[in-house]
């Protein structure tokens, strides 16, 4: 008998401890979140750039957002969907399941990465790719406003006059964000000459050196130009590994220019790939003129 009382007594206990378990808080990941990415390109080649998104949950723990992988248009270890969204980002719903967030395309609803959060941080992976990747976010958590200091109280006012009423500032609006103008507003001149590249090569050639010396003297001395690089490839290759390398060849130039004291906020860059060729001939004569980096230019 007093075995079946203790038996009891634990099973009451038990029972109690369940039911006064409290079931863990709901996640909640509406906001801006940042942060990156690691995986791999082309011919398994490391890569890691910026990552971020922007989501809105509903009561129900599902929702909407966007979602942008930087640097990836080459990368295998990234859904072919992001890669071609480009600054645009993919416009994605999401479920969450305890602490799991799926991402899936609004477009068809593809599955496009599940990530694990914890507070103010998620930890994911792009699914279904060719390579593996990592994808780490942290919420943007925006900063408390400084303590006010009280101001001295001012003397109260004469008995007979009656009392201003509180002055209210009016909200000044934020700027707007300025404008960047379309490569269709850029036209070229015989002032700035194109640089060339070597088969799958983005750096600088030394024997290009004097040519970028020289365009960097005319911006200098042009200062209300602004100016768009272009970057090409010949036509080897596939699409996107072209689009890739022609950003590379933008960028490379444009670092060039910057380190000898043109305004990086004057240069915007652009990869065409392998899409606008100046010779169509498939030989080497005709390749290396278009692995190239095309200067064209815009008055402010």
């Amino acid at each position: 008998m007093r075995f079946v009382m203790v038996m009891v007594m634990v099973a009451l206990a038990l029972t109690g401890c369940a039911t006064t378990m409290a079931p863990p808080d709901p996640i909640n990941i509406t906001g801006l979140w940042t942060g990156s990415w690691q995986g791999h390109g082309v011919f398994y080649i490391q890569r890691e750039d910026v990552a971020y998104a922007r989501f809105l949950q509903r009561g129900d723990g599902a929702g909407s957002g966007r979602f942008w992988i930087d640097g990836s248009l080459a990368s295998e270890s990234v859904p072919f969907s992001i890669r071609m969204a480009g600054l645009d980002g993919v416009p994605v719903f999401f479920d969450i399941s305890g602490n799991t967030v799926t991402l899936r395309h609004q477009n068809g609803g593809e599955a496009l990465a599940e990530f694990s959060v914890n507070g103010d941080r998620m930890i994911g992976h792009p699914i279904d790719t060719e390579y593996p990747a990592r994808i780490i976010l942290d919420r943007v958590v925006a900063a408390a406003p400084p303590p006010a200091i009280a101001a001295p109280a001012p003397p109260p006012p004469p008995p007979t006059a009656a009392p201003a009423p509180p002055a209210v500032a009016e909200p000044v609006p934020p700027p707007p964000p300025p404008r960047l103008p379309s490569p269709k507003e850029f036209a070229p001149t015989d002032a700035l000459k194109s640089v060339y590249f070597d088969f799958d090569r983005s750096e600088i050639r030394p024997s290009e050196i004097p040519v970028l010396e020289g365009n960097a003297r005319w911006l200098q001395a042009n200062r209300e130009a602004l100016l768009l690089i272009e970057g090409h490839c010949d036509e080897r290759g596939t699409d996107a590994y072209n689009l890739a390398l022609g950003d590379r060849r933008a960028k490379a130039v444009r670092d060039y220019l910057v380190a000898q004291g043109v305004a990086a906020d004057r240069i915007t860059t652009l990869s065409y790939g392998e899409e606008r060729p100046v010779c169509t001939e498939s030989n080497e004569s005709c390749w290396q003129q278009n692995r190239r980096a095309v200067f064209v230019i815009k008055a402010q």
